[in-house]
């Protein structure tokens, strides 16, 4: 980041003005003394000569001076394209999304018939004016999509998802071919008659798990979110637009996930409590592990109580577990350690297990900067994305594998029973994996070889059990979200996108949207698949 003149672009471009000044004074002169020859003898004959070379060296440069001057002129046009191509792509909606300081959820894609219909009275004039802007926003879309389909790149681009070349963007993605693109976006928006469902959704507080939770409720599901910091998830579904046509079918609990026995006692509980059980999407990761540092902004909240009648309405199985049958079951026993991942579900984030847990303050974890998904931004100069395997701390691997692997292994397990019990016999185990545990990969890293061990076992999973577990019904696929975040440290990742322009091709919506489509399309297709390694929406090699 410290070389050219990235950092000062206001002292460049004073210089570069200078120069043309500069330039246009001298062409002036000259083009002057050109047609004034004569003029020149009125000059000392040493200042003429200087003159006259000076001139002949620019209209006639030697052989090693024209190689120079075609190299910067090569290298100028290219920047220029560059830089045109640059300014073309941050047009496109994903860049824009980029760069707003909190992503919005996607509204739910307007009902026309209900728009057009007649409000009831007592909703008045506001509601109406709510709906018109609602359709004007999506006319206005619509004309920009319009617009913005039509731009194209001078430099050709490789296609995130066929790897074709493509020059003509599409209005939404930057790094896809038009064909690519406008099946990822129509999976955005894609939905199913989900009433009657009911789907578990480990890690579904931020991000994907978040955004695959709202896709479940808006098509009608019943769905049970699973997270270590049940309030503050609360909070966020609160916040949604469309909350209270779904509060209902929301039920948010507090779980651990490093905290085997109570993944089991988890489990007991959800088999205890539902009749049924149509999709298990195992969903939470520890990619990159944070310090007890880095959850204090959302651990101080969760011991407080619900604010809204919302919260308490997707906490109340939370507080009936913790409150009723876990304390008949544990607590008079004297087995509570059995289900502190269950009653200590946040407060765990604050157990020091290595010495970066120890480490607080502004210059590690800024107070009050959040980032997009209003988490804690994370200056630290070194994470586990970067580290070989002679760093990676035991800790931080059995914590992967404790949450990447082992409680899949036990919800998936514990849980088929429910899975089967749906008469339809068309229930859905997705394990989200990552490229990363991709075994037939040409090149592959030397970085990160726990998250990927962990990955590479979910994996193994599927394939190994998928074709048993179908004999019930219960259709297993691992499926890759796309490369949707950049895990590298913050400074690095601003380094890539300001100098090389980089921005990873995909974002949360399309990371959740693959992850829910095993449900989807099958639901809409009545074709289940099982038993494959899914990566954008189609079968890729383990």
């Amino acid at each position: 980041m410290g070389r050219g003149t990235l950092h000062h672009p206001v002292s460049g471009t004073d210089e570069r003005d200078d120069l043309v000044d500069q330039v246009e004074q001298a062409i002036e002169l000259l083009e002057k003394l050109a047609t004034e020859l004569p003029k020149l003898a009125e000059l000392d004959e040493g200042l003429r000569i200087r003159l006259v070379t000076a001139a002949g060296q620019l209209s006639r440069p030697d052989r090693y001076s024209r190689k120079a001057l075609g190299k910067a002129l090569l290298r100028a046009r290219v920047k220029a394209k560059r830089e045109a191509d640059r300014a073309i792509l941050d047009q496109t909606g994903i860049r824009v999304l980029r760069r707003e300081p909190v992503f919005r959820t996607p509204l739910p894609k307007p009902d026309w018939t209900a728009l057009d219909a007649p409000l009831r009275d007592e909703e008045g004039d506001d509601a109406w004016a709510a709906a018109e802007a609602r359709r004007e926003g999506a006319e206005g879309a619509e004309e920009r999509e319009s617009e913005t389909a039509k731009a194209r790149v001078q430099n050709a681009r490789m296609c995130y998802v066929c790897k074709r070349e493509f020059h003509e963007l599409h209005f939404f993605y930057d790094q896809m071919c038009p064909p690519c693109a406008e099946l990822n976006y129509a999976k955005r928006e894609q939905t199913a008659d989900l009433r009657g469902r009911v789907v578990l959704v480990t890690g579904a507080r931020v991000k994907i798990g978040y955004q695959a939770a709202i896709m479940l409720l808006r098509a009608g599901a019943e769905v049970i979110v699973a997270t270590r910091f049940p309030s503050d998830a609360a909070r966020r579904f609160g916040r949604e637009a469309d909350a209270s046509d779904w509060m209902r079918r929301l039920h948010v609990y507090g779980i651990d996930l490093r905290h085997t026995p109570s993944v089991e006692l988890f489990a007991r509980h959800v088999l205890e409590t539902q009749s049924r059980l149509d999709g298990l999407i195992n969903n939470a990761c520890q990619t990159v592990r944070r310090p007890a540092g880095w959850y204090d902004h959302v651990v101080k909240d969760e011991g407080q109580a619900p604010a809204s009648a919302f919260e308490r309405a997707v906490l109340q199985r939370n507080y009936a577990l913790l409150g009723g049958e876990l304390e008949q079951k544990q607590l008079a026993a004297g087995q509570e350690i059995q289900a502190a991942g269950l009653w200590k579900s946040a407060v765990l984030s604050q157990v020091p297990l290595l010495a970066e847990d120890l480490e607080r303050g502004n210059h590690l974890y800024p107070q009050g900067r959040l980032d997009q998904d209003l988490q804690q931004v994370d200056m630290r100069d070194f994470n586990t994305w970067r580290m070989t395997l002679a760093e990676v701390p035991t800790a931080e691997l059995l914590e992967v594998q404790l949450v990447n692997a082992v409680a899949p292994f036990v919800l998936n397990a514990r849980l088929r029973p429910l899975l089967a019990a749906v008469p339809t016999r068309d229930s859905h185990v997705v394990n989200v994996s990552a490229m990363e545990g991709q075994f037939y990969r040409r090149w592959k890293t030397d970085k990160h070889p726990h998250t990927n061990m962990a990955k590479a076992a979910l994996n193994m999973m599927t394939r190994t059990s998928a074709a048993d577990y179908v004999k019930d019904g219960i259709h297993m696929n691992s499926v890759d979200t796309g490369w949707v975040t950049d895990e590298d440290p913050q400074h690095h990742a601003a380094r890539k996108q300001e100098v090389h322009g980089f921005h990873p091709p995909l974002d949360i919506v399309d990371g959740a949207a693959r992850i829910v489509d095993p449900i989807f399309d099958g639901v809409n297709t009545g074709s289940h698949l099982w038993g494959l390694f899914l990566k954008d929406y189609k079968p890729a090699p383990w």
